[in-house]
This record gives C-alpha cells, sequence and structure tokens, in this order.
C-alpha cells in the first residue's frame, strides 16, 4: 500500500517547510530540511526547493515509513494507513514497536484503542506540545476516518484566528502577524471570561457551560499566554 495524496498532504501541514528550504534544527535539536527529512542532513547541507523536498518526502515515505507500517502485516483502510504513516514518520519506526501501547494495541486489532494511544505521543522534551498535540489529535480523526472537526463549537473569527496562527508557528512565520492574531485572541479570551462570570459580576449568568466556553477559553489561552 502507498500513502494517498490526502496522507502526503496531512503530512506536509503538519511539517511545514520552515526556513526557505535552508537546514534547521528542530525542537529536539535534529538537523532537518524540507518536510522533516533528517537522513544526511547538517549544519552545511545545501538548501532544497519545495518541489525537491516533495520529492525526499515521497522518497521516504516509499523506503522507510511505509514500509514500516507494511511490515506489521495489518489490514488496514487507507485512511488508517495514511495516518499511521504520518504518526511513524514524526515519531520513527519504533513507536509502533511491540514494546508501545500502540504497538500492542495494532496487534491485537484494537482500533479505537490504537487510535487513542496516539494522543499519548504528543510530548518533546518531556513536555506536551500544541502542534503536537494537535498532529496527533488530527491522526486520531484520520486513523478512524472521523470528520469530527477540533474547533466545532467555536465562532468563525475563532476557528480562523486558532488555524492561521498555529499555522504561522509551525513555520516559524511572519512574528508581526502572529502579534496580531495573540491580541485579537487575547482580547476574545477576555470577552468570553467576562462573560461567563455571575451575573452580579457582569457576565451574562449562563456560566462556563455554555457555547463551548470552557474549551474555548482554553484554548485561546494556551495561544497567548507569556
Amino acid at each position: 500500500m502507498n500513502v494517498s495524496p490526502a496522507g502526503v498532504t496531512l503530512i506536509k501541514e503538519f511539517e511545514g517547510f520552515p526556513h526557505g528550504g535552508r537546514p534547521y534544527r528542530d525542537m529536539v535539536g535534529v538537523w532537518t530540511i524540507g518536510y522533516g527529512h533528517t537522513e544526511g542532513v547538517g549544519p552545511n547541507s545545501p538548501a532544497i526547493s519545495e518541489k525537491q523536498a516533495s520529492e525526499l518526502l515521497r522518497r521516504d515515505l516509499d523506503r522507510k515509513y511505509g514500509p514500516a507500517i507494511d511490515g506489521l502485516g495489518l489490514r488496514l483502510g487507507q485512511h488508517q494507513y495514511d495516518a499511521l504513516v504520518s504518526f511513524v514518520y514524526n515519531c520513527g519506526p519504533g513507536a509502533v514497536s511491540q514494546q508501545t501501547q500502540i504497538g500492542r494495541a495494532l496487534r491485537r486489532g484494537d482500533w479505537p484503542g490504537a487510535a487513542n494511544c496516539l494522543l499519548m505521543w504528543d510530548k518533546a522534551g518531556g513536555r506536551s506540545v500544541l502542534g503536537l498535540t494537535r498532529r496527533r489529535t488530527a491522526e486520531r480523526a484520520l486513523f478512524l476516518d472521523s470528520d469530527d472537526d477540533p474547533l466545532s463549537g467555536y465562532t468563525d473569527n475563532e476557528r480562523s484566528w486558532i488555524r492561521e496562527y498555529d499555522k504561522l508557528v509551525r513555520r516559524d512565520g511572519d512574528v508581526a502577524r502572529r502579534r496580531a492574531l495573540r491580541e485579537k485572541m487575547t482580547a476574545q479570551r477576555k470577552r468570553i471570561w467576562r462573560a461567563a462570570q455571575p451575573k452580579a459580576q457582569g457576565g451574562d449568568g449562563q456560566g462556563w457551560d455554555h457555547g463551548e466556553r470552557r474549551a474555548r477559553y482554553r484554548s485561546l489561552k494556551a495561544r497567548t499566554k507569556d
């Protein structure tokens, strides 16, 4: 089985094409280039074009990460295969070995259990990372063939700000625009907080459970805290 175009798009979205195709250190210090390619990359590696980065990605998927999933000997749907290849491309083939919870769940054919185990792999340096949490959530949804939107219940503006901001963070892009988005999200977070207060304190009396307020507030706060 091969990764579908939709699977490649998912990987590209989360890996990004940072630093104009020049080598850089990822969040754990590994020299990387293009869409997450690391083999043979160092500080003096020449810059590559987006087309070259796409070719490297496809080669890596076909030669190493796809075979890592094929080797499990499982009967998978395309959506499950794409989700797992994205996962091992980010976390390494060892992530689905028999020594891991997800590896054992996959071998048992426990699809819901395996999908939930994906969410455990959102840390770098021992700390949860927002971008990894979002990636694992997207991979889980794809594995379960779910169209659920993790931002359902948010306002149109909130969804737009969060998605644009997260994309800029992943690609290390436009610091000024990120600052402007943080200001908008900070103002919205404060509006949510005020509305959730009791009427005696100026709120609308509907509390935190109304309109996904708690989830919206926490999501905005995670992107705007100092």
